[in-house]
């Protein structure tokens, strides 16, 4: 008996009930019917154009508003209708509404903006070549104001579309294809981030046997020769060939076997946790080479981060002083000991600091630790976490929700212990406790906000926030650290994982 992995049916990923290989075909046929990926993705593109749509048409109004007169408003119509429709051409064609590309990464705006320049340059050359007058104000309202709503809607949709992926609706099913391990892996990840769309069904291996669950969900439905048959019987949206259980001639072969199909054939490689930024392909005689930069942690970067550290943190010291000043107040009068609280850290090299914040708990919070250490909340081993710390003051507990509690740690940065975006300060206790990788946490300077704190924060479990932390060590780049800063304020306002 094989029990068929879940599968997106109705929108929804459910399980089916358990039967043969000898009938799996015949399941997966009746559930053809019921498949709704395709209108899924038809409604999302939909959506997604008529959204563009609107965007481009408000924006040929406020430039028709401001720019046009009572004697060429109509040219200014009609220029405005073409530019619109123009628009969601260079959009079609930058390829902003294949579904791959919607609602996942960056480069999603990135092709908003890049089909904005286009169209500007399309403009500028017809206009040269046929001698037509469109005002160039008219231009320079019209397509920032436009892409700025694109950019805009496509945020306001994308959380939509993560809303309905989080409730198992709008994904893609994927088989699997490569060794137990890289299966796993990649099933782990889809689990991991369900805001992907992408929902592991089943798996064809080689090292384990038909039938046996590797992964929660993912059973193995068939070896790595039986992929494109079972990608047919089990009706999926996606071959993935994950690691490197399969070499170049049995790959191409599957992707023979799917031409024809509407599946669509990718490839996981091994290498995990680099950012696109730092993967470079070029192929060589037919095959592709993945290049990879190394890790950034010295140089002409680090020099512009550490400007932007100073010129950012003491523009947000001085704008804050008034609320600093009232926090002060505040933790001086509702209870006893010190207004900020110095704390020895570890920072970039292992080497100690001493962070600075408000004090948000009672005097000689450190040594009263050692008796709730048997209630502490995290189980592993290195961190203490209490929802409910008794050692809290109130006004504190209201400081942290906000981290308004971290504040002077902008002093911190302004004097080079910390940056504006890093790994979490560890304390000293907590590095002794560390093991394997984890240390390379300390290669960068800790930070104010970080990826780990925009992403949970204490509401995280250890591995994670340590897998958030050297992702953001491997890939840094100044555009990283301004989408988490960013990011930080809508965590802030959320309030999540701030205890």
């Amino acid at each position: 008996m094989t029990q068929l992995a879940p599968r997106v049916a109705d929108g929804i990923v459910v399980s089916p009930p358990l039967v043969t290989s000898a009938t799996a075909h015949t399941v997966a046929a009746d559930a053809l019917s019921t498949r709704t990926t395709a209108h899924w993705a038809r409604v999302l593109v939909r959506r997604l154009v008529i959204a563009d749509a609107a965007c481009a048409v408000a924006a040929v109004a406020v430039g028709v508003a401001v720019r046009a007169g009572s004697d060429d408003i109509r040219v200014y119509l009609a220029n405005g209708f073409v530019v619109a429709v123009a628009w969601l051409i260079s959009l079609a064609l930058q390829g902003s509404y294949e579904i791959r590309r919607i609602a996942t990464g960056t480069r999603e705006y990135q092709k908003v903006v890049h089909a904005g320049a286009a169209l500007a340059g399309s403009i500028a050359v017809v206009c040269y070549l046929v001698n037509l007058l469109v005002g160039r104000t008219f231009v320079a309202i019209v397509i920032p104001s436009g892409v700025a709503l694109m950019v805009g809607t496509r945020f306001l949709l994308r959380r939509s579309v993560y809303r309905h992926r989080r409730r198992g609706m709008w994904s893609s099913a994927i088989l699997a294809v490569g060794t137990t391990e890289s299966v796993q892996h990649l099933a782990d990840i889809a689990r991991r981030t369900p805001e992907a769309g992408l929902v592991v069904v089943g798996a064809c291996v080689e090292d384990a046997a038909e039938g046996d669950e590797i992964a929660p969900g993912v059973p193995v439905v068939g070896g790595v020769a039986s992929a494109a048959q079972m990608a047919e019987e089990l009706d999926v949206d996606v071959v993935a060939v994950a690691g490197s259980g399969m070499g170049p001639r049995r790959i191409r072969e599957l992707g023979w076997a799917l031409e024809g199909t509407r599946r669509n054939m990718v490839m996981a490689p091994g290498l995990t946790e680099v950012a696109g930024p730092r993967v470079h392909v070029s192929p060589v005689d037919g095959l592709p080479l993945m290049w990879v930069d190394q890790p950034q942690f010295s140089g002409t970067r680090r020099v512009v981060k550490r400007v932007v550290d100073i010129l950012v943190s003491g523009a947000a010291l001085i704008a804050s002083a008034p609320v600093l000043l009232l926090i002060a107040l505040a933790v001086r009068l509702t209870s006893r000991g010190p207004v900020i609280y110095r704390s020895t850290r570890l920072g970039q090299g292992s080497r100690e600091i001493t962070v600075l914040k408000f004090r948000t708990m009672v005097r000689d919070a450190d040594k009263i630790r050692a008796e709730l250490l048997e209630f502490n909340e995290c189980d592993d081993g290195v961190l203490f976490k209490m929802r409910r710390d008794p050692r809290v003051t109130r006004v504190g507990r209201f400081l942290r929700r906000l981290s308004l509690d971290e504040l002077p740690q902008l002093v911190n940065v302004i004097t080079g212990s910390m940056s504006l975006v890093g790994p979490r300060p560890p304390l000293p206790e907590e590095v002794e406790r560390y093991q394997g990788d984890v240390r390379r946490r300390l290669l960068v300077k800790p930070g104010l906000t970080g990826l780990w704190q925009v992403s949970g924060r204490s509401d995280l479990p250890w591995e994670e926030s340590v897998r958030l932390d050297l992702y953001y060590v491997e890939n840094w780049s100044l555009g990283f650290d301004f989408a988490i800063i960013a990011r930080t304020v809508s965590a802030v306002l959320r309030r999540r994982g701030a205890y």
